[in-house]
């Protein structure tokens, strides 16, 4: 393997050189020779941080989100500009649509949407992943059944074993994956329930320039049980413990969705119920409550929010809810003062993939509009970092999971953007390189 020489970089508040050899960080000094076959990259004072690792991702929506119509905020605000949307599609086949959020028309039903698009099958995604509308049409090809009123919830299964049978989306997934790099992306935990180890498989063999693992259901011999929670259909108690039981029995601690604080406070009493183990999970855990927070620090949960939110959805947020749930949103700061186990994953494609606007939103919190929602659970930036990279530190030894920007440090701690990502290099190879 090649090694790499990176020199000039901004590193302990240093100006330094770095090399890579065999994959790890082999030297760091002051001034490094470079020697034969050696690849230089010259940071000009720029800073070398860890790699960053989105913790929650959904690679093959995010992928079928490149031959989508956005259907949603900012950019659709209402029934007509959505209708008008639609209808300029061009093709013949599925029309697949992302994004959806019941302000711009309610609860969509397939006669609704029959007057917007009737020649053609239509579906389309609501924002949080829990639900598929289709029109007559699309609905009829998809099976359902005439009292389903075209909607599908919590299928993701069945709709991309009809999408990839329309498109493999292995060259989408090859974008998606060069995209993330430039971002400073070298590893990912796809979270979507349906995974096993054939698309896991799929996913690690079309997304080479990433390290991806996954947490799915159980055709997945190994990493985490996925589990859902909807709380307007929540399971039986008991047998919701079970299967967390079940899952412990054969060595697999559990990721369990959960958004509402009625999700939380269910996921965390069958976690009390049935005991926890290590690397038990909270994905989103949007709405957390001190005194709920109480019990995942005594159960010793992994919680895994999603401040870009924040961002993206801030100001629905604010006319949606009264202050006292808007001050327990993303309580990242809180939780790190407890000493509760954090990182940070972006849930695109129903969140931004650019893990910037998550690591800024934790910092400052503000929404699209400038609102400012729990200022008191603002991060540093170098602990929001610390999320992205899973407290990982740049040493003599440890790989080299290195992201390279164009500023030092000090300048970028007040930007925290992507534009400033110079290099992305993973297990000493450069998977990124800025024109």
């Amino acid at each position: 393997m090649q090694s790499l020489l990176i020199k000039n970089v901004d590193l302990f508040g240093r100006r330094l050189d770095v090399r890579c050899r065999m994959g790890d960080v082999s030297t760091i000094a002051e001034h490094l020779g470079s020697v034969a076959d050696e690849r230089v990259l010259d940071a000009r004072g720029g800073a070398l941080i860890p790699s960053l690792r989105d913790d929650h991702v959904h690679l093959l929506a995010l992928a079928a989100r490149k031959c989508s119509v956005n259907c949603g905020p900012p950019e659709i605000t209402d029934s007509s500009q959505l209708k008008n949307k639609l209808r300029l599609e061009e093709g013949t086949g599925w029309i697949r649509g992302t994004g959806y959020h019941e302000s711009i028309a309610g609860d969509l039903t397939a006669s609704l949407v029959d007057q917007w698009v009737e020649g053609r099958p239509v579906r389309i995604q609501h924002r949080s992943g829990r639900v598929w509308y289709f029109n007559s049409l699309g609905a009829k090809e998809m099976g359902l059944p005439p009292d389903s009123q075209g909607q599908l919830y919590r299928k993701d299964e069945a709709v991309f074993t009809r999408l990839t049978v329309e498109h493999s989306l292995t060259e989408e997934l090859h974008e998606v994956s060069r995209e993330m790099t430039s971002c400073g992306v070298t590893h990912v935990t796809d979270a979507t329930p349906s995974n096993g180890d054939e698309t896991l498989a799929f996913l690690q063999n079309h997304c080479p320039e990433i390290r991806v693992r996954a947490m799915g259901g159980p055709e997945l011999s190994d990493g985490h049980r996925k589990m859902i929670l909807d709380d307007y259909r929540l399971p039986d108690f008991q047998e919701f413990c079970d299967l967390i039981a079940e899952s412990h029995r054969v060595q697999r601690p559990v990721a369990i969705h959960c958004v509402s604080k009625v999700e939380v406070v269910f996921a965390v009493s069958a976690l009390n119920e049935v005991g926890s183990v290590v690397d038990d999970r909270l994905e989103h855990a949007t709405e957390l409550s001190s005194d709920v927070m109480q019990m995942v620090e005594a159960l010793r949960l992994h919680v895994v929010p999603n401040p870009n939110f924040l961002y993206a959805r801030g100001d629905q947020y604010i006319r949606d809810n009264e202050p006292e749930v808007l001050d327990s949103l993303f309580p990242i700061r809180s939780m790190l003062a407890r000493g509760i186990s954090c990182t940070i994953g972006t849930d695109a494609p129903f969140g931004d993939a650019d893990p910037w606007c998550a690591i800024k939103a934790a910092t400052d919190r503000r929404t699209r509009g400038g609102a400012v929602i729990g200022s008191h659970e603002a991060i540093e930036p170098e602990d929001a970092l610390a999320l992205f990279t899973d407290g990982e530190e740049i040493k003599v030894g440890s790989r080299a999971n290195l992201v390279c920007l164009d500023k030092p440090w000090s300048e970028a701690r007040s930007r925290l953007t992507s534009s400033d990502v110079l290099a992305t290099i993973l297990e000493g190879h450069l998977t990124y390189l800025r024109e």
